[in-house]
């Protein structure tokens, strides 16, 4: 059990990294931060980035603070946090990736075009760029854990 409680710690820290400083980093061909810079101000990316990043400090603290027993409001927090983010991950990407979404919501995703992709293409639907798709997976095994924690 250590040793799970150890990867979802190391899961959380690598995860508030992306979630924080995705934004700011120029790695291309995963991020394009110039195409970012020209949509987004620095205020909305900083504001963004602060929330991201508490979306994910919350429960790592929790986790670091609480772990190996943990009692159930703190498992609630990280089971509910992660969930939420999922929730988000799929209306976001994967719920238009496979089904569409309007022009609008194709739009805001101008930033991520030439960055790369390894999923094919499915009409003009977003489709979720490598980076993201790391992201998301890192999201989903934290809610994965969470529930597992919650449930044993």
């Amino acid at each position: 059990m250590q040793n799970l409680i150890l990867f979802f710690v190391v899961l959380q820290v690598v995860l508030f990294f992306f979630m924080a400083l995705h934004d700011w980093i120029h790695l291309p061909p995963l991020t394009d931060i110039r195409a970012l810079e020209k949509l987004h101000s620095a205020k909305f990316r900083l504001t963004w980035s602060i929330i991201n990043g508490l979306m994910v400090l919350i429960p790592l603290l929790l986790t670091w603070l609480y772990q190996p027993q943990f009692p159930l409001w703190v498992l609630i927090v990280l089971v509910s946090a992660y969930g939420l983010m999922t929730i988000g991950t799929l209306f976001a990407w994967w719920i238009p990736y496979f089904f569409g979404s309007s022009a609008e919501h194709k739009a805001g995703f101008a930033e991520y075009h030439s960055t790369h992709h390894f999923l094919p293409p499915r009409g003009d639907n977003v489709i979720p760029n490598t980076f993201h798709v790391l992201l998301h997976l890192q999201v989903w095994t934290c809610l994965g854990i969470a529930l597992y924690l919650l449930l044993r």
